[in-house]
């Protein structure tokens, strides 16, 4: 598919940033972030001629302006020497594209793979960190049809996938009700604040290269209603979240990934991101922007019997991992001592270093099921698909809601050389064929 570029600017906020407010401290949750965009598109079927299309981009401006007033960092700069965010109104990246070939977008979205959506964002996914990198970068694809692709790429250094699902919400009210203010989110930047800066390396020293690595591919598995409700069939009380059976399931196979490729069973780790803001007492406000998760872990040692490790003792582990980290949740904000630090930074310390001995496998979960992104609604209608790209982590799995809701796309980064194993496993074809 070739692409052409049309226009490229930057969006400043309609109303200036005072000046009480042009030093964004980093909080110590965005300090534990990696150095990675974050990204989402949305796909719509609208239909514009050039006049309408013209307009319609003018108000996507004028609103995305509008919002920036309240949501001030994402229009700044990071200045990583400082642990800071200038907010200086340098704006966010506004860019208008086409699609030069005749292709439909539901014949894109019917074909395309995950290594083609690239092209639908502004931005390199590890294109951060930099004191000229725009902290929110947004690309509008028109495709010949009329269909519209909205691109999102978000610094994760400042911002979480909540965060940026609260940024796109308001930015649809903004348009779809230009007049009437009350339909206008609020957000919350508290989180410098509840967690303090402790100038820590970011990104716990890891360096990424500012470009993707070839190597690490996505592929898309889509659970539909009737291959969760298999697996929760699958388990000793025929119950439990699909989020918790998808994400045994692809551990279990990704275990066996490794022990296929490595030779040997040598154990592993599992991460899953729990959103922190409903878990704290008391809870954080509604709209809080900001890395705010902490990380759920369980630990499978080598030494056990790979065989014993099922698909319901996966469920229960990470069912108690979940259960343990939502109820450490609760203590961080009154704990004066360093409880809370802990229960935030420990995890992550220990992940790093279990990465740099290699000698675990370690496998990451993020949950989006929540975000609500198929009810964003700039004025036209709701998105028929929602996607993300491929993103520079290995062993990496999405999780995000279909379109009615009921079941799951799991977007599984891997090595290139450990695709073929994931393909192959017999119980997960036979659930999503």
């Amino acid at each position: 598919m070739k692409v052409e570029v049309v226009g490229r600017k930057l969006i400043k906020p309609s109303t200036p940033t005072p000046e009480n407010l042009n030093k964004y401290n980093l909080s110590l949750t965005d300090e534990l972030s990696p150095p990675m965009n974050v990204p989402i598109i949305l796909f719509y079927t609208c239909s514009h001629d050039d006049t309408e299309k013209s307009k319609r981009n003018s108000c996507l401006e004028e609103s995305l302006a509008k919002i920036l007033s309240q949501f001030y960092p994402f229009a700044g700069r990071y200045i990583k020497n400082d642990h800071l965010v200038d907010c200086s109104d340098q704006g966010a990246e506004f860019v208008e594209a086409q699609v030069v070939d005749d292709v439909h977008l539901l014949d894109f979205i019917a074909q395309v793979k995950p290594d083609q959506l690239s092209d639908l964002l502004p931005r390199d996914p590890c294109a951060v960190d930099d004191i000229t990198d725009p902290l929110l970068s947004i690309q509008l694809m028109t495709f010949t049809c009329g269909g519209l692709a909205i691109g999102v790429s978000m610094s994760h250094r400042i911002a979480d996938a909540e965060s940026m699902a609260t940024l796109v919400a308001a930015w649809a009210m903004a348009n779809k009700y230009s007049t009437e203010e009350k339909f206008i989110i609020s957000p919350s930047f508290d989180s410098p604040i509840l967690f303090p800066s402790k100038k820590m390396d970011v990104g716990l020293g890891i360096d990424v290269p500012r470009t993707r690595d070839p190597s690490i591919v996505a592929k898309r598995i889509v659970f539909k209603k009737e291959a969760i409700a298999s697996l929760k069939a699958g388990t000793r009380s025929g119950g439990g979240s699909r989020v918790h059976v998808v994400c045994a399931l692809i551990a279990k196979v990704l275990i066996g990934v490794d022990r296929a490729r490595k030779g040997e069973w040598r154990g592993c780790v599992i991460a899953q991101a729990v959103n922190i803001r409903k878990r704290t007492i008391p809870p954080l406000a509604k709209h809080s922007c900001g890395n705010l998760a902490a990380q759920a872990v369980i630990k499978c040692e080598a030494a056990s019997d790979i065989n014993d490790l099922g698909f319901q003792d996966l469920v229960d582990k990470l069912g108690d991992a979940i259960h343990k980290t939502s109820a450490d949740c609760a203590r961080i904000l009154g704990d004066q001592g360093d409880g809370g630090h802990n229960i935030l930074v420990d995890p992550v310390i220990n992940l790093i270093d279990t990465i740099v001995s290699d000698e675990m496998s370690v496998l990451f979960f993020s949950d989006w099921t929540k975000c609500k992104f198929y009810e964003v609604d700039f004025g036209w209608g709701k998105p028929i698909w929602t996607s993300i790209e491929t993103m520079p982590s290995e062993n990496l799995t999405v999780l995000m809601d279909n379109r009615e809701g009921d079941g799951i796309e799991a977007w599984v980064h891997l090595n290139k050389k450990d695709m073929p194993y994931l393909e192959q496993d017999e119980e997960l074809k036979s659930l999503v064929a």
